[in-house]
Parts: structure tokens; C-alpha cells; sequence
């Protein structure tokens, strides 16, 4: 099982509403975190809008070489991010 670094909560309207870095290095300050939030936001519903798939429900991994970034949205609107 991965380790995971970073965790972050988004509401529907794309605003952070809690963020906990878990790793003790690259942390990130608070500016860095609310444009994080934003962008993923922002970068889901386009993706949505614009998958070849029908009823595609956007971006669900991003997988790198350093971390994978996992995003898990409710039936709220809430997003559920973790970096590991």
C-alpha cells in the first residue's frame, strides 16, 4: 500500500474546504494549496465535459512517476483527493 503525503477536501463550487499534508517534505503553503484545489476542480469538470465517453464522471487518477493522485467524489459534489 502506497504512502499517503497530502489530503485534500473540495466543495462542489471548487473551494478548499480542509487540506492535511502527511509527509514531511515539499509541503505546501495555503496559497499554493487553494490553487491546487481550484485547478483540480476546474480540470474535473472539463474533463467531463469533453470525454468522448457518455456519463463519464471526469477525472478519477492521475498517475505520475513520483505520487499517483487519487480523487474520489461524493454524491454530494464533494471531492475527496489523496496524494500518495
Amino acid at each position: 500500500m502506497a504512502a499517503i503525503y497530502s489530503l485534500y477536501i473540495i466543495n462542489k463550487s471548487g473551494g478548499l474546504i480542509f487540506y492535511k499534508d502527511y509527509g514531511l517534505q515539499g509541503r505546501m503553503d495555503t496559497n499554493d494549496s487553494l490553487r491546487l484545489a481550484s485547478l483540480w476542480h476546474s480540470m474535473h469538470a472539463i474533463s467531463q465535459q469533453i470525454s468522448p465517453i457518455q456519463g463519464c464522471s471526469g477525472i478519477e487518477l492521475l498517475e505520475t512517476d513520483t505520487f499517483d493522485l487519487h480523487c474520489f467524489q461524493s454524491l454530494t459534489g464533494m471531492f475527496l483527493i489523496q496524494i500518495g
